[in-house]
């Protein structure tokens, strides 16, 4: 065998792989995929992405977790994929299995087959030297036969088959022997399917569910002996009829006696069963009986092979002899609810299944009582509680009239009012629910901690197990522990009663203690004993069998997370490892984090070490995205993670569909946790945004609020910056006394440093409204009030027509409503001033508007800055005058003079730097 048959060439379809499968006994199958899994899972191979692909292909057939198959040994997984491999496997994974089953079980004929072709090869059979190596012995047929005396026919068949499949053309010297050796086995009757070597007529096995037929009650023992004869031949037994005699069999019965009805159904089972023979229903001597006979043995055929689209094509097309047959008690509906009914449910063909369980209630036997309870098990499961209930009431109708011995109704009879009680309990009908279970406690059943457990359950109001959610706020935290103390006796004798086997209980009792232990915020007693039952129902979940049920994997994560919770605590080192290992088992699967928890978790780990409060913050929002910054909500976690910051502002940027008090938590968040960061720049983002809000005048005070406190906006906002902010709030909230207190303060920061602007300041007293008394003692330093005096030349040439442009930033709809006054007002007195309005107004999109505004203000002459906008974009103009220098003055006023005056002092400052530019 060549290693190079890990990447096939193109291979046959799956069938033919499935048919060598088939060949194999339960030992030899098991054995395969132990060590199919064990190559595929060894790091050295570097099959990742094979070993993924795969166990999520089994995750969903089996509505498994792909965490819970990883967290598995092999022999466990083995477990689990063996009944799927024929529908799990594609070519690669069926050349890897049978890789694997040669190379570790084989090798004895692999190394035999290379020596008598001259081949080297390893101690294992496998070519040295590669590919190129492998010729063809002189004599195929001497040494086909020559490992046929050591081996057997069956084993070259299979050994030949495989490398036929792995690599047809390297291995086509092959080809002449193997119709030989398929005949050889199909005289011992070990013939193989169709796909395998030449076609033939012999039958397909069922690829699940062999054995025997669980037949109906009406059956003779010639129908018995005929049966075993079927299923014989299909099995390929020793000395079993071969398909031809078979048929001659069957006609032969039905020959001797065509009105015996039963014989039918053999009939359409041979039908359903070998290859090249139809349905045929309408056989002219076919009455209604017959029919449904026929219509029996076809779908018990079709259901062994697991033919789902035969068996869908069946029901479509006879869905009235369907009907007809589940409705008449006994005879060929008996058949069918024994051997049909659970394909039917677990295909999905519910109403068929119902209906024909319910025709046929009276006529089951041991196993299908069994099923019927496996498959309301299987329902209540997975959320099912109607179908559920349905399958029980009609079962429990039925179970008088079962085919049941004394032993099976004392046991079988416990285990259906169980599954009634949790059907009701499912249902939320808890006091049916507690009269069943009470009547099976009072009867012997206390000696199931399972009950114990769901008594518990029900007194507390749960509908199962898995509503035993971790709460997301305190208030419903102390709502689940008060309904759970309702059942915590049953809980607490199921532990004294059963100890580790009480794993629900243990869960339950668990989920409590760490309720109260969260709501007292920590007593370490408390704590402890919250974290023994956790860890025992942890230990119970992963070892029991249930464990690797679908409804059980939320179960797992809680006891991870409440574990994970309670050692972190503990605030030592260790024990903050060992949480950290439970969280990370968990962190990328579970679906709702409980965000009370998840704070408590990130709380403790920052005691201990801040790194790991930084870990568990990405790993929720990596989980929980939109809906993190409610659990990761301080800012001292966001700012030790430049992830975190960068995934706030992105989700901040995109918030405008939020609610606006949404919005505001999401900024205010940010605006924390980036000046915690240093991360200045997106600190002002966030105080622009805010101040973009405060437009909404419900938003004027919480900005207020926040301006309070400098090291909220120091250093993304200056103290100039902060009090014209406040200005613009307060009068934005009609409180002027307030406003004018900060316009003073803001007088008194500007006068030594830049002049104008304060001399501004007295003006917009005046424009306010504002008493003398607000500013009268207010004045500028020495000299400049003869500013206007040394400026009457510039005056002159302006009244001459000196040509200046003049662009005017900022402002509103107010400003607005004064633009073409002003405009007039410049040009009556200086008629060469030309004056551009940009009102930028309040608008969060002026980050789009600022390299247009930068251009033109490049092109006037000077620029007029309104100090009245938003705080981000009057420094983002400011920075762009300075490259290249550009003259600029403020705004400070909102009126029509104060706009006029504005412009008439940026066009002398204007015309001066041309002047001074001239040669």
């Amino acid at each position: 065998m060549s290693r190079a048959g890990i990447e096939p060439a193109v291979r046959k379809g799956h069938e033919a792989w499935r048919t060598i499968w088939e060949q194999l006994d339960a030992a030899e199958r098991s054995r395969a995929v132990i060590a199919f899994l064990e190559r595929l899972r060894d790091p050295a191979a570097r099959l990742e992405r094979v070993c993924d692909a795969t166990l999520k292909t089994l995750a969903r057939r089996k509505r498994f977790r792909v965490e819970t198959l990883k967290r598995m040994g092999n022999p466990q997984l083995a477990e689990v994929l063996l009944p799927h491999v024929p529908a799990v496997l594609g070519a690669r994974e069926w050349t890897l299995l049978f890789l694997g089953y040669f190379a570790d079980y084989k090798t004895a004929i692999m190394c035999r087959f290379l020596d008598l072709c001259g081949v080297e090869h390893d101690e294992r059979g496998f070519v040295v030297g590669g590919d190129e190596r492998i010729r063809p012995p002189r004599d195929m047929e001497a040494v086909t036969a020559t490992l046929v005396e050591s081996f057997g026919v069956r084993e070259v068949a299979l050994y030949f088959g495989v490398l036929r499949l792995m690599d047809p053309e390297l291995w086509q010297f092959l080809e002449p022997v193997l119709p030989g050796l398929w005949q050889d086995l199909e005289a011992q009757g070990e013939k193989p399917e169709e796909g395998a070597g030449p076609v033939s007529c012999a039958p397909t096995p069922a690829r699940e569910g062999g054995g025997a037929l669980d037949v109906s009650e009406d059956f003779t023992q010639l129908d018995r002996v005929i049966i075993e004869q079927i299923l014989a031949t299909l099995s390929r037994q020793d000395r079993a009829l071969t398909p031809d005699e078979l048929v001659d069999l069957v006609e032969s019965v039905h020959a001797l006696d065509t009105g015996r009805q039963r014989t039918y159904f053999h009939l359409g089972f041979l039908d359903a069963l070998l290859p090249g023979r139809a349905a045929e229903m309408n056989r002219p001597e076919m009455n209604d009986g017959r029919r449904h006979w026929y219509l029996s043995g076809l779908l018990a055929g079709h259901v062994r092979q697991r033919d789902h689209e035969a068996v869908k094509t069946c029901l479509r097309r006879h869905a009235d002899a369907l009907r007809a047959a589940s409705a008449i008690p006994g005879g060929a509906g008996a058949s069918l609810v024994n051997e049909v009914y659970p394909y039917l449910l677990e295909a999905g063909f519910t109403q068929e299944a119902i209906r024909l369980l319910r025709g046929q209630r009276r006529h089951l036997t041991a196993r299908t009582v069994r099923r019927v309870l496996e498959s309301a098990a299987r329902a209540l499961h997975a959320g099912e509680a109607e179908l559920a209930n349905v399958l029980l009431v009609e079962l429990k109708e039925g179970m008088p009239h079962a085919a049941l011995d004394a032993e099976e109704q004392r046991e079988l009879h416990p285990l259906l009012e169980r599954r009634l009680g949790q059907a009701l309990q499912a249902r939320g009908n808890f006091a049916g629910a507690r009269t069943l279970y009470q009547g099976l406690l009072e009867s012997g059943g206390g000696e199931d901690p399972g009950l114990l457990a769901d008594m518990g359950l029900v007194l507390g109001g749960f509908r199962s197990l898995e509503e035993l959610e971790l709460p997301q706020d305190a208030e419903q935290g102390r709502n689940l522990l008060a309904q759970l103390r309702n059942g915590r006796p049953y809980f607490s004798q199921a532990l004294e009663r059963f100890g580790r086997a009480a794993v629900a209980a243990h869960y339950a009792l668990g989920f409590m203690g760490y309720l109260t232990w969260v709501e007292a915020e920590g007593l370490d007693a408390g704590r402890e004993e919250a974290l023994d039952h956790v860890n025992e129902a942890l230990v119970g979940l992963m070892s029991d069998a249930a464990s690797l049920a679908a409804e059980h994997h939320a179960l797992l994560d809680r006891c991870r997370f409440m574990q994970s919770v309670l050692l972190m605590a503990r605030l030592d080192r260790g024990s903050a490892r060992a949480a950290m290992e439970a969280w990370r088992a968990i962190a990328g699967e579970m679906p709702a984090l409980a965000g009370l928890g998840v704070q408590r978790l990130m709380e403790c780990a920052d005691l201990v070490d801040p790194a790991l409060a930084a870990e568990i913050a990405e790993a929720v929002w990596r989980r929980h995205g939109e809906s993190a910054p409610g659990i990761v909500e301080r800012p001292e976690w966001i700012a030790r993670s430049a992830y975190l910051l960068d995934a706030l502002l992105a989700l901040c940027r995109e918030s405008a569909g939020r609610d606006k008090a949404g919005q505001w938590r999401l900024w205010s968040s940010l605006v924390s946790a980036a000046l915690s960061a240093g991360r200045v720049e997106m600190a002002q983002e966030g105080l622009d945004a805010l101040e973009s809000l405060a437009s909404d005048s419900r938003f004027c005070q919480p900005l207020l609020a926040w301006l309070e406190a400098p090291e909220r906006v120091d250093p993304a906002w200056s103290e100039t910056e902060v009090l014209r902010a406040r200005v613009r709030l307060y009068r934005r909230l009609g409180k002027d006394a307030e406003a004018f207190a900060q316009l003073r303060a803001l007088f008194f920061a500007l006068r030594d440093t830049r002049p104008v602007e304060a001399g501004q300041i007295l003006g917009l007293f005046r424009e306010y409204g504002a008493s003398p008394e607000h500013y009268a003692d207010l004045s500028l330093p020495a000299g400049e009030a003869a500013e206007t005096g040394q400026e009457a030349d510039l005056d002159r040439r302006l009244q001459e027509g000196a040509e200046v442009t003049v662009l005017f930033v900022g402002g509103n709809e107010t400003q607005a409503r004064h633009a073409e006054e002003v405009i007039r007002t410049v040009a009556a007195d200086w008629p060469g001033v030309r004056v551009i309005f940009r009102l930028t107004g309040w608008s969060s999109n002026w980050g789009r508007e600022v390299d247009a505004l930068a251009r033109q203000a490049a092109e006037a002459d000077a620029v007029v800055l309104m100090t009245m906008m938003r705080t981000l974009l009057g420094r983002a103009l400011r920075e762009a005058l300075n490259d290249p220098p550009r003259p600029w003055v403020p705004c400070t006023g909102t009126g029509r003079g104060a706009l006029v005056e504005s412009i008439r002092r940026a066009a002398r400052v204007g015309l001066r730097m041309t002047l001074q530019e001239s040669p």
